[in-house]
């Protein structure tokens, strides 16, 4: 059987289909935009590719060979290979395990005889492998069936004829040569192209803008973002506060507008997924912002505390304390951010002395001071006054019973709200319960009840007359009764005037800006204040009874017939004299209020004299009083001890400023926690409410996030669809 001359029609659409690709319109409208990419980094970063040596070596065998380059070229390079012609050297090729590879597999040969030669196959006589030229220099990187394997080079020679048939047929090949159809003839991609390109990624880099300034607008008021979410495309009642926002804002803002309102457009990078990701972005970029400034403080503290959130998990807060300073200003700022000395709050899994954190962090950093935090130190302080006598706890016990009776039911509530003159009641202070934990609890409790102390006892007689319940009757007159003796009426007076002066205190130690040195001058002036009361009792006797002749009460002990145990043959009698009256009120119960206060005062802020007469040499007043020796004397102890932190005055300045004086700053992070994680939204994850917990504390912050980092950094956590880059 004679042998076939003609082309089957197999190897005619082959053949056709490669020339095809060679002839293709030079407009290249059939190019995707990633080639763009490729060819606008590549000039980039073509003039220092060329600085660096990688040129065509015209001296040697073979220029081109692959084995002489990188894996990425300039443009500049391609021209030049592509000018001077493929590495297809007709050598004796070297034997791997008794095979090589040959000269044959520089062409394709039909079943009919005819050699079609594979221009893109070359051979590296460096590295002894077979390589495709076309897809080394033109292949599409940013494809995601990007493969290495002809670009890095084959030395399977046993299977190389299988290897090329895939090759010839794979997406990467077949787009490469068609790249390079064009660059043979000197061709450019379509500006056209580039533009479309360009206001593509405009345009979806303009939505994200949008979305971005949605979610923190929405973090900075503790609002929900997600609700019952539904179809887009179907009104949901509902949906949540982010897609009711980007609707809204979708009827004013023609961008927004028409992502919404396309039908053929299906990603809108509107759902939940897409939002937990900007979300830990912009709290990872925040939070940067934040540690850049910390590294650049001299010093910094820790402050931590924790909490139990709705779902009775602890939830712990970090806050780092440190100084900033403005050298062209000349100011120095104490800020306290969300995210050594130590503050904490007493408790002893933090304060304990031989297992705490406190501990192990003096076993670290030997230097770093432990601070108790003053806040709860003067809370503290009132729990101990206010427990110092039975006639006292008995008299806090009355201020909650009140508070208790009349929140227990909505209309002796709003009986007492509201009363006879609704429009000015509504205006006026509500009763306020005691609580032990709360710094200002007991100063709001009572100062509430002495400014609608005769509300109360009207309400108690109106109760008394009209309500048909006996156990409510019987409550309001024990209560009625209590509140109209004088003992009460005098522990009234007293309390206010010492928890008046203790309010103030503990509402500046609040404060962010505030140091050591503030917090114990104030608390000094407290401790002198309350002493001077302890002579000022016939003072409080007077005003009492001023008060009770202004609300219309008689100003009178209660005569209590006291009981006393049976007294047996071989016992001493006891004292039954001091009995609470008008006459032993200042002995039983007076001095021993003021005396605890001050013992305490003095007691539980012991550490925090230590600290501040440590950095004493830092003060001016000091400096002026003390005297020379002592002063020396000091200055090299201090010296001694922070030997390794300090090499100025200024940083010693800095370590007294960045000491914490209180949590509070933790504290007012859990009043946001409460916000965050609400009954409402208690299956948030843990991540999500972290994040949400930086934007939303941190919110002023949030001003020096640069959105458009925020979205080339979502743009290269992973493929999108869409395209983000410029």
């Amino acid at each position: 059987m004679s042998k076939r001359t003609f082309l089957s029609g197999c190897e005619k659409r082959k053949i056709k289909y490669i020339h095809e690709l060679v002839q293709d319109d030079a407009d290249g409208q059939t190019l995707t935009s990633k080639y763009n990419i490729e060819t606008e980094q590549n000039k980039d970063t073509e003039n220092n590719v060329c600085g660096m040596g990688y040129e065509l070596d015209l001296k040697s065998d073979y220029p081109t060979d692959r084995g002489k380059f990188d894996e990425a070229v300039t443009d500049t390079l391609k021209r030049s290979i592509l000018k001077f012609g493929s590495c297809r050297p007709s050598i004796e090729f070297p034997r791997t395990e008794n095979r090589c590879f040959s000269l044959h597999y520089y062409y394709m040969v039909t079943k009919g005889g005819l050699k079609i030669p594979r221009d893109w196959l070359c051979y590296s006589v460096l590295l002894d492998v077979a390589y495709c030229e076309t897809c080394w220099l033109f292949a599409d990187r940013m494809s995601g069936k990007f493969n290495k394997e002809w670009i890095e080079g084959v030395s399977d020679w046993q299977h190389l004829s299988q290897s090329i048939q895939r090759h010839e047929a794979s997406i990467q090949h077949l787009y490469a040569s068609k790249v390079r159809s064009l660059w043979i003839k000197n061709q450019t991609i379509d500006i056209n192209i580039e533009n479309q390109y360009s206001q593509e990624a405009m345009l979806w880099r303009n939505v994200l803008k949008r979305i971005i300034k949605i979610i923190l607008c929405l973090t900075a008021g503790n609002s929900g973002l997600r609700g019952n979410e539904g179809s887009l495309k179907i009104k949901n009642p509902n949906e949540g506060n982010f897609l009711r926002t980007v609707k809204l804002l979708a009827e004013f803002d023609p961008v927004l507008n028409n992502i919404m309102n396309d039908e053929k457009q299906n990603i809108k990078y509107l759902s939940p997924l897409i939002q937990n990701e900007i979300i830990d972005i912009l709290s990872s970029d925040l939070c940067r912002i934040i540690c850049d400034d910390i590294r650049s403080s001299c010093f910094f503290s820790v402050i931590i505390d924790s909490t139990q959130d709705i779902t009775k998990e602890d939830q712990v807060s970090l806050i780092i304390r440190y100084t900033v300073v403005d050298y062209e200003k000349k100011h120095i700022e104490i800020r306290e951010s969300f995210l050594g000395g130590q503050g904490y709050d007493g408790a002893a899994v933090m304060s304990g002395t031989n297992s705490g954190v406190q501990k192990r962090i003096l076993e670290i950093v030997p230097n770093a001071t432990f601070v108790h935090c003053c806040s709860h130190n003067l809370n503290l302080v009132i729990s101990d006054a206010a427990k110092s006598t039975r006639e006292i706890s008995t008299f806090f016990e009355t201020v909650q019973d009140v508070y208790n009776f009349f929140s227990s039911s909505a209309p002796r509530w709003s009986q007492l709200a509201l009363g006879e003159e609704e429009s000015s009641k509504l205006r006026k202070i509500t009763l306020k319960k005691v609580c032990a934990t709360r710094w200002e609890a007991r100063h709001n409790a009572l100062f509430s009840l002495k400014q609608r102390f005769v509300d109360v006892l009207k309400a108690f007689t109106r109760i008394q007359l009209t309500s048909t319940k006996k156990d409510e009757i019987n409550i309001a007159t024990a209560l009625k009764k209590k509140l109209e003796s004088a003992e009460f009426v005098l522990l009234l007076c007293i309390w206010e005037k010492i928890l008046k002066s203790l309010f103030v205190v503990s509402k500046i130690l609040q404060s962010v800006s505030i140091d050591l040195q503030q917090a114990f001058e104030l608390l000094k002036n407290a401790h002198a204040e309350i002493s001077k009361l302890r002579d000022e009792y016939d003072t409080f006797v007077d005003n009492s009874k001023t008060v009770c002749k202004f609300w219309n009460i008689p100003f009178m002990f209660l005569h209590k017939r006291q009981r006393f145990a049976t007294k047996f043959h071989d016992e001493f009698d006891n004292d039954r004299r001091l009995t609470v009256t008008e006459d032993n009120f200042k002995v039983t119960i007076f001095n021993p209020l003021i005396d605890t206060t001050l013992q305490k005062l003095k007691e539980r802020f012991i550490g925090m004299q230590v600290i501040n007469d440590n950095f004493g040499i830092l003060i001016p007043n000091t400096m002026i009083t003390i005297s020379e020796e002592k002063l020396i004397g000091s200055s090299y102890d201090f010296i001694n001890k922070y030997r390794d932190d300090v090499n100025s005055d200024f940083t010693c300045y800095c370590i007294f400023m960045t000491i914490p004086v209180t949590s509070a700053s933790a504290e007012r992070s859990f009043s946001k926690l409460k916000l965050i994680k609400n009954y409402l939204r208690n299956t948030i994850s843990q991540d999500r409410l972290n994040n949400i917990a930086v934007l939303n504390i941190e919110r002023l912050n949030t001003s020096r996030i640069d959105v458009d980092t925020i979205i080339d950094k979502f743009a290269n956590v992973k493929a999108r669809k869409k395209n983000f880059l410029k």
